[in-house]
């Protein structure tokens, strides 16, 4: 019977089922590990770790699968009726708790549902990046960095990422703020400055920084006296606090703070293109960001300076470790292409053969099974 279950469900062995940040897998193989774990379900209605994974599996189906081309308020219906299939398949769970507050997304009315999680599974894992964001948005940052380490021990930080996040770290100014887009150019970040690293610069997620409070408070601590809001009901560009206007001023707060921080831009975040827009002549390429300088700077000698002496590249030719992201660093080590290439063709203007061949591997081994690969290999042969 068991065999037979497991065939009818696609064949698909029911498996953990992580963030796309960390694990990325395709939107059958999401659908299929929901059928899976339904099974398990059935034979085991007290393994109530499956309703976790079974949200997680709905959720990153939606959002991984381009052809999925429903309107948003389905999906969000779509999910909202799971989280009430969970609350009452398995009411007052652990796992219960954690995805009503997941699925209203950090807003602080729910927040009682992630206490109550903490409480029933003090030891469990599936909540520590909510407990890392709630650390950061009160400043605690002792709390923030103690749940990274746990999350690290638990081996659900990448090793890949990490490597990536130090070298950003350590090519920036002393005293800098650092803005990042997304998980694996924040958290990784903030870990590397929970073992004692670049504790100087401050780490700014570009999402969490929308939250009023939290972004009151970090203005605070850097003397900035701007009073930037968002009106999610904005309809219009027009309006002073609509979400566009929000960015284009986010950078020129930033950069008006009176407590001596270099601004930075990581190049992860450099798609947010209302960011930069109005600063893009003042950004200067540095290494795996762009500094913000209203004088001009040397950026080879900065390039130089990063990769000669800070960075540590060799886990780009190879990685000695286990990594859950093993397929996603290459993705994010894609951003070492366009600092290499300036690099490199300042060497070759210097005739300096011997550095052009010590970065000629490094560039090879990022370019690869990137959209520039051929380009970068024509650009060097």
């Amino acid at each position: 019977m068991a065999l037979l279950l497991s065939i009818s469900a696609g064949a698909q062995k029911a498996e953990p089922v992580y963030g796309y940040a960390l694990v990325k897998k395709s939107p059958e193989w999401y659908r299929n590990q929901v059928k899976a774990w339904r099974t398990e379900l059935k034979q085991d209605p007290n393994k109530h770790i499956g309703w976790y994974y079974i949200y997680y599996a709905t959720r990153n189906a939606q959002r991984t699968d381009e052809n999925d081309k429903r309107a948003d308020s389905l999906k969000f219906k779509e999910m909202e009726q799971l989280v009430a299939e969970i609350n009452e398949k398995a009411p007052d769970s652990y796992e219960a708790n954690l995805v009503t507050w997941m699925h209203h997304g950090n807003d602080q009315k729910y927040i009682d549902k992630l206490n109550r999680a903490m409480e029933l599974g003090p030891d469990r894992i599936e909540h520590i990046d909510y407990v890392v964001n709630q650390a950061e948005l009160s400043r605690n940052l002792k709390l923030r960095g103690e749940a990274l380490t746990k999350k690290w021990k638990a081996g659900l930080l990448s090793p890949g990422m990490i490597n990536y996040n130090h070298n950003v770290l350590a090519g920036l100014k002393e005293k800098s703020i650092l803005l990042t887009a997304g998980d694996n150019d924040t958290y990784p970040a903030w870990f590397v400055q929970a073992q004692g690293f670049r504790t100087d610069v401050k780490v700014i997620n570009l999402s969490l920084i929308m939250i009023d409070d939290y972004r009151n408070s970090l203005f605070k601590e850097l003397g900035i006296a701007s009073k930037l809001q968002i009106n999610w009901e904005a309809k219009s560009e027009d309006d002073p606090n609509h979400v566009k206007k929000f960015y284009k001023n986010l950078l020129t707060a930033l950069i008006s703070n009176t407590q001596g921080y270099t601004v930075n831009v990581g190049l992860t975040s450099m798609g947010y293109k209302d960011l930069v827009q109005a600063h893009e002549e003042k950004l200067y390429l540095t290494g795996l960001a762009y500094q913000y300088s209203e004088k001009p700077v040397d950026e080879r000698a900065l390039l130089k300076k990063n990769f000669e002496q800070y960075y540590s590249l060799d886990y780009i030719l190879q990685a000695y470790y286990l990594d859950l992201s093993a397929d996603l660093v290459p993705v994010i080590n894609h951003n070492y292409l366009v600092p290499m290439l300036k690099l490199y063709d300042h060497y070759k203007l210097a005739e300096d053969k011997t550095r052009m061949e010590w970065l000629k591997r490094y560039l090879l081994a990022a370019a690869k099974g990137s959209g520039s690969e051929k380009e970068v290999n024509d650009h060097i042969n």
